[in-house]
């Protein structure tokens, strides 16, 4: 249970959970800019599934980096690990000294009665609030939160000197953010677990040093002051012999000298609270990084659909308009056949799947667009390529028939637009008794053979 407390604390420290919660907003960012320009940019469907696969993909990546690397004022730098030792650990999470003692803390805010009865509610939301802001510095310190008791805290450390510096940094702190004071007691003893409870005599003569410690105070038992004098950021004074409420046995009892601005003379310990408060200001350096990195991650992605996109094209995305065919020999009685061919190829050639069929009427407007007869384009044919260059696609396909008696001729072809390689399709005679079953076996024959050239490319 140690190691895992020590191993959440480790990736609150190294502020993996906050990245985490960074990347999932830059990730629902993208999906969304992904969502709006996927139908505007005409991209393929499977675009937002590439960028929710890759999201996922980078996700772990992101999560490695925020546990080795670290943001500071001086840029990136590589975080250094703290070793939680088992041996100053015990079964109960409750960091221990090399024999078996710990530094019991305990933070109470002053005066706390009468702020309940002045304002109860406003009261209770400043314990909370004072809860909230103290776990981080424990977490830093390598310490545990035993408990909450009332309006205190109770936590423990394995050393004197973290416990005094974590103290310090909390007052200090607590200072700049609240008019309320707080009073801090500090003690070295064995703490006792029972049912899940901690119990003991170290416990409650460290509530009652608290309960004797100034406005704004540290007071230390004489093994905490004896363990952290040589300290040159620690100073204590003794203000003597003093007998807590409840206890027949008098204790020497120090003051911490509480300076302006402290700063921990260990490197490898957290650093001072004015550099926690000014870490929490808006880092607009970070923000930017953070913005460039969601561009070109954007950029990124939408390089890999294009190209992703373009290998794909020629064989899945083919776009093709049916042209009216040509009545060639310009009989009144049969001119609806032109629009009726074009009609059933449209219908279809639109059930095959790699192929994307241009609607008849976007045909007739791109026809009105060119104004063949103000540009002086009469041919069939000149007419079908300039009208299929307006509508921007690869492919069409245009037919002709040509009526005798009872009989016609169908002739049909696919001309690539981009290149005008013309391929033939088919050339058929039919009665005209039945023209309906003429179009729909035309259709039929046009499609299987389309279908056909699909398979063999691919």
């Amino acid at each position: 249970m140690a190691n895992i407390n020590n191993f959440i604390n480790e990736l609150k420290r190294r502020r993996v959970f906050k990245s985490a919660g960074l990347y999932a907003f830059s990730a629902f960012i993208i999906m969304q800019v992904a969502s709006m320009l996927t139908p505007t940019l005409m991209l393929p469907e499977w675009t937002n599934r590439l960028v929710l696969i890759l999201l996922l993909l980078s996700f772990p990546i992101a999560m490695i980096f925020a546990w080795i690397y670290d943001r500071s004022p001086d840029g990136l730098v590589k975080t250094k690990p703290i070793d939680f030792e088992e041996d100053n650990v015990d079964k109960d999470g409750i960091p221990k000294n090399k024999n078996g003692d710990s530094v019991i803390v305990f933070i109470d805010i002053v005066n706390y009665t009468n702020l309940v009865n002045q304002d109860e509610k406003k009261a209770i939301d400043l314990v909370h609030y004072k809860h909230k802001v103290i776990l981080p510095f424990i977490q830093k310190y390598g310490g545990a939160l035993i408990k909450r008791d009332g309006s205190g805290t109770l936590c423990a450390f394995s050393e004197s000197a973290k416990a005094v510096c974590f103290s310090l940094d909390v007052l200090q702190m607590w200072k700049g953010i609240s008019p309320t004071k707080l009073k801090v007691g500090v003690h070295l003893d064995t703490i006792t677990f029972d049912q899940g409870e901690a119990l003991g005599k170290g416990i409650n003569l460290t509530y009652k040093i608290s309960a004797l410690a100034s406005s704004n105070n540290i007071y230390l038992s004489k093994p905490v002051s004896d363990a952290v004098q040589q300290r040159p950021d620690i100073h204590t004074t003794s203000i003597g012999d003093k007998t807590p409420d409840g206890f027949t046995e008098s204790y020497e009892l120090f003051s911490v000298n509480i300076p302006e601005k402290f700063v921990p003379m260990d490197a490898d310990v957290t650093t001072s609270s004015a550099q926690n408060i000014n870490e929490n200001k808006t880092n607009v350096g970070a923000i930017l990084g953070w913005v460039g990195g969601i561009l070109i991650a954007i950029f990124l992605l939408f390089q890999g659909v294009q190209y992703f996109g373009n290998s794909t094209n020629s064989d899945v995305n083919n776009s093709i308009a049916v042209f009216p065919f040509d009545n060639i020999l310009k009989i009144d009685d049969f001119e609806w056949l032109s629009d009726g061919f074009a009609r059933t190829l449209t219908f279809k050639l639109s059930e095959l799947k790699n192929l994307n069929v241009i609607d008849q009427l976007q045909i007739i407007k791109a026809i009105e667009k060119i104004q063949p007869q103000k540009a002086g384009i009469s041919s069939y044919d000149a007419i079908a390529r300039k009208t299929a260059e307006k509508m921007d696609i690869n492919l069409l396909l245009s037919g002709s028939y040509q009526i005798y008696g009872e009989q016609i001729q169908i002739i049909a072809q696919l001309v690539n637009v981009e290149s005008g390689v013309t391929k033939p399709l088919i050339m058929e005679s039919y009665s005209l008794s039945d023209p309906i079953a003429m179009q729909s076996d035309i259709a039929n024959k046009i499609s299987t053979i389309l279908t056909n050239n699909n398979k063999s490319k691919d």
